[in-house]
């Protein structure tokens, strides 16, 4: 695999930070009246983009989480095996 084991994680990441920052700066900079359409508006609905960056804070940080705890356990998961041989007294 490309990216290992940690590739879902880092897309979780990826479209998180991308969802958050994006609607914040949609928030920050809003367009200019020149640059609009008739039917556009000029800032996006203010409910719906801090709900989006809510939505994609939590992704990046549960994410960024998982890839942290990743990185703290093993790379190479082992099962451990334990066979125990009881001796049959008859």
């Amino acid at each position: 695999m490309i990216f290992g084991e940690n590739l879902l994680a880092l897309l979780v990441l990826a479209i998180g930070a991308a969802l958050a920052f994006g609607n914040l700066m949609a928030l920050l900079l809003p367009r200019k009246q020149e640059q609009l359409a008739e039917d556009e508006l000029e800032r996006p609905p203010i409910g719906r983009s801090i709900a989006m960056i809510a939505l994609g804070m939590l992704a990046a940080i549960w994410a960024l989480g998982s890839l942290v705890a990743a990185d703290d356990a093993d790379e190479t998961p082992t099962a451990a095996v334990s066979i125990s041989v009881a001796a049959d007294e008859h």
